[in-house]
């Protein structure tokens, strides 16, 4: 996952047409502008160039204050730490919330015709930033301290089993290893707790968001997020739809075999699974149900020279961003793993808790994907727009790149397995990663559905929608006690709230890039054939294509550019289900 919350970046036409195969419409022959009007043009220029030094003077330093206090407090969990975040994040609401400069934004927004497409988007991304904060800025700060404070309950929770306190790695392991179903359950219960906790304060937060929005005339915070996110809803849930009815057939098979083994491996019948038994702790990855347990092809493995290895082969250096990089477990360090870039010009570092297994492998290539987004686009893009184009590019490009460690010319190639390894594990790769991208699907389902109906009503039964939508779009039973507030034990609607659309999104945007680099830069028949491994050819297209140009373009605007095509479910659909 990514810090970046506004996704902009910038990029040189003539770069762009060395690495984008799509024909481009000839362009007419501007007129002539009369001496008024060049003016009048140039008045406009003058007028945004002196606002944007005059915010980017307080919100440069500002952020990365709060850039670094959030790395710091993830690596430590030190109170002092999250205090900084929190003032820092205070002060730019502070800075968003002036009024003054918000009519000076609008303004200008209505002569954006007049400014060239750079200073457009500048333009564009000030006014989105900005637009919240013409709410009520002390609302927000409440909003701000109440975010700290769960991120802060994240941080530092340890899962209270058998009278010890486990590490989300250790119930992970648990989970994924025990054949115990008590063991399981347990070791599950200790990890929901954190729901329990969490639960009052999400539901304050809803509340809070919802009165912003609406504030700024949104039906409600996630249409808002949605509106400033460039993404249209109605676009949204069709596009969820589509891949629904691509995807539910395929997975009610799939889940069937999982079901059968499941219950074999815990001596249980089918009827008797619930959420403990299925090797996760939200069913959004694949159990292991038959044939090598991949787990076994990274075990004995050096994660950081393998992921050396495979970036440094397709052109992109990452030692500077390892050197940065925080990637083992200590006391009060955030469990999970992001990728930051702390100042927009290259202190870029990613987080991570690594153990030599397939989760962390996956992570670790992942999150590198987000880092070398970052650390690869034009140095010549100007600050406000030195981020990746958009969630959904960023979020697409890793899970594409973590996808790799399942493919098999990753496994012969990168992870070198001898032959008589490979050839157990290749076969297992492929049904794990078709497995892990259905599962995914369908848990995104229940995210994205979820999450839209919070919001629209945050005073229905939140729990019962939790375990209807797992119930429909994941087959999964509810437990015992179906009041259990499963749903805030999931960071992500706390603190990244209405983003996990953008992971499924970022997915169908991988399948989409990755389909037409291997048939139309590479030149191959069949996508899942190349992990890019020692592609110089499709690094540099990547580079040039996708990380240089960012937010010079919406992110439906880069996708058509790079493939030539809306974003679709099919290719997704075509790599993992068959259709």
């Amino acid at each position: 996952m990514t810090r970046s919350i506004i996704l902009t970046v910038v990029f040189s036409l003539t770069c762009l047409c060395v690495a984008i195969v799509v024909a481009q419409t000839p362009q007419a022959e501007p007129k002539a502008q009369p001496p008024a009007a060049k003016e009048d043009a140039q008045r406009v220029i003058d007028e945004f160039d002196a606002l944007k030094q005059q915010y980017l003077s307080k919100y440069e330093p500002l952020y990365y204050r709060s850039e670094k206090a959030w790395w710091d407090a993830n690596v430590t969990g030190a109170d002092e730490a999250f205090e900084r975040r929190t003032k820092a994040q205070n002060e730019l609401v502070e800075l968003h919330a002036d009024r003054a400069v918000f009519s000076r934004i609008r303004s200008l927004r209505e002569q954006a015709d007049k400014l060239d497409p750079v200073r457009a988007r500048e333009l564009d991304v000030m006014y989105r930033t900005f637009l919240p904060g013409q709410a009520d800025p002390e609302v927000q700060k409440k909003i701000v301290a109440l975010e700290t404070e769960v991120e802060k309950t994240f941080s530092t929770h340890r899962s209270l089993v058998g009278g010890k306190e486990l590490s989300e790695n250790d119930v992970r392991q648990i989970l994924s290893e025990s054949k115990d179903s008590k063991a399981a359950q347990k070791a599950w219960a200790g990890y929901m707790a954190v729901g329990t906790r969490i639960a009052p304060k999400l539901k304050e937060l809803v509340r809070l968001r919802n009165e912003q929005a609406r504030r700024l005339g949104f039906d409600n915070f996630y249409a808002m997020k949605l509106s400033l996110d460039e993404i249209g809803e109605k676009e949204l849930v069709a596009l969820f739809d589509e891949l629904d009815q691509l995807t539910r057939e395929p997975f009610a098979r799939l889940k069937g075999d999982i079901d059968a083994a499941r219950a074999t491996r815990f001596g249980i019948e089918t009827s008797a699974l619930r959420p403990w038994h299925f090797g996760d702790l939200f069913f959004q990855q694949a159990p292991e149900t038959e044939g090598a347990n991949l787990d076994e092809a990274y075990k004995e493995q050096d994660l950081l020279a393998l992921t050396k290895t495979y970036y440094e082969g397709m052109g992109m250096g990452v030692d500077d961003i390892l050197d940065r990089s925080d990637l083992y477990e200590k006391p009060k360090k955030n469990p999970h793993a992001f990728a930051t870039d702390l100042n927009r010009a290259g202190d870029v570092r990613v987080l991570c808790n690594l153990k030599p297994n397939l989760y962390w492998m996956d992570t670790l290539i992942h999150e590198l994907g987000h880092a070398v987004y970052d650390k690869y686009i034009s140095p010549d893009v100007p600050f406000l727009l030195h981020t990746a184009s958009h969630s959904i590019t960023t979020e697409g490009y890793a899970m594409m790149m973590g996808a790799m460690v399942k493919n098999e010319e990753f496994l012969t190639k990168v992870a070198k397995l001898p032959p008589e390894e490979a050839a157990r594990y290749v076969e297992s790769a492929r049904r794990s990663l078709r497995a892990e991208k259905l599962i995914f699907s369908r848990w995104a389902q229940v995210m994205m559905r979820f999450e839209r109906a919070m919001y629209a009503n945050p005073d229905q039964d939140l729990a019962k929608l939790w375990w209807d939508l797992k119930k429909q779009y994941q087959l999964v039973p509810p437990p015992d006690d179906a009041a259990l507030e499963g749903y805030a034990a999931k960071i992500h609607v706390a603190t990244v709230p209405a983003y996990y659309h953008s992971y499924m999104m970022g997915d169908l945007f991988g399948c989409q890039v990755h389909h037409h680099i291997a048939t139309r830069v590479l030149g191959m028949n069949d996508p899942l054939k190349t992990a890019f491994v020692g592609s110089r050819e499709a690094g540099r297209f990547m580079i040039e294509s996708i990380f240089r140009p960012g937010n010079t373009y919406s992110w439906n605007d880069l996708t058509r550019r790079i493939t030539g095509e809306p974003l679709t479910a099919r290719y997704f659909a075509r790599q993992y289900v068959g259709g």
